[in-house]
């Protein structure tokens, strides 16, 4: 077993946020990571779309997970998030790649997918390293 496969195995067994909201990790590559997370009623806006705020929550959390993937913790610093139509469906995917790493900090980019394979939000966050990863 490789090491992201461990990681993946990792991520996806860890409780707290993740298994809170559902997200798991489906693809681990270095400097990548796509998750798939469950909609539901709770994870809906008043208009029965996606929220925004579980929307962010998706693009955050693969973000951070595709820069661990360089075997460093990271927290996040900031975040430009464009959501571009509603998100719908059964579930939703999101995908990141690091487009830019330096010595303290890093820079994502995520496409993140309704139910319906329509791309919904896009954002770039940046994250702050903290430290080693543990695989």
């Amino acid at each position: 077993m490789t090491d992201l496969e461990q990681l993946k195995q990792k991520m996806n067994a860890q409780g707290g946020y993740m298994a809170f909201n559902g997200i798991e990790v489906t693809r681990l590559e270095p400097g990548y990571c796509e998750v798939r997370a469950p909609m539901g009623p709770e994870k809906l806006n008043p208009h029965g779309f996606a929220h925004g705020g579980y929307l962010f929550t998706l693009c955050d959390t693969v973000a951070g997970m595709a820069a661990v993937t360089g075997g460093r913790s990271v927290v996040g610093r900031s975040a430009d998030i464009h959501y571009l139509s509603p998100a719908g469906g059964d579930f939703l995917t999101a995908r990141a790649r690091i487009v830019r790493e330096g010595r303290h900090m890093c820079l994502g980019s995520v496409e993140l997918y309704d139910g319906h394979g329509k791309l919904a939000v896009t954002a770039c966050v940046e994250m702050f390293f903290v430290g080693e990863a543990e695989v």
